[in-house]
């Protein structure tokens, strides 16, 4: 098995990374953030889980090692594949997925294109008990007025991804949702 690669990104096919490691090329499944950032990088060192089936050896690559915890747990869901699995990762930060989790957030759960109302509730009762040993790295939480920023933001043509990734910048002493949006679009911009 495969559990960690370095190497230097050449390009991307079908929104997957190619990584050429010693003169051999890995084509790693990645979420849309890592995938920006590692072709603007000469070297890059990704987390690996392999999934070896009978008509496919897919390789899925992380930045950190809670991402690839959380891809992990993930798959252990009913319901959740591997590209659903990982479109959760590249939705927010672990941190920010352990709090929608722990904090029964179903409407943010399924803002994952593919994730619906029963396997988003599947995953917070499957999960909750689960990530009892998850080791956050912050303490970011999802405000009750952020499901409604992140829609605005992806109606103005953002990615998910994006719009969580500016509102984990954002001041918490925002409270109403105007505010949020305004200092999310600064962020972004």
């Amino acid at each position: 098995m495969i559990s960690y690669l370095t190497g230097k990104p050449l390009f991307e096919i079908e929104s997957a990374l190619t990584l050429d490691v010693r003169d051999v090329g890995y084509n790693i499944n990645v979420t849309e953030t890592t995938l920006a950032w590692a072709l603007m990088q000469s070297t890059v060192s990704l987390f690996i889980h392999t999934i070896v089936r009978e008509t496919a050896f897919d390789l899925y690559g992380f930045e950190t090692k809670n991402e690839l915890y959380f891809f992990k747990k993930l798959l252990n869901v009913s319901g959740i594949g591997p590209r659903s699995g990982l479109a959760m990762i590249g939705l927010a930060s672990t941190d920010t997925l352990y709090q929608a989790i722990v904090h029964d957030n179903i409407e943010f759960l399924t803002s994952v294109p593919g994730v619906g109302k029963k396997t988003a509730e599947r995953m917070c009762i499957e999960l909750r008990d689960k990530l009892k040993d998850y080791a956050g790295e912050t303490e970011s939480k999802i405000h009750d007025g952020d499901t409604d920023v992140i829609d605005a933001l992806v109606a103005l043509g953002y990615s998910p991804a994006k719009a969580y990734a500016a509102l984990s910048h954002i001041d918490d002493s925002l409270t109403e949702t105007n505010e949020r949006i305004k200092a999310a679009l600064h962020q972004i911009n």
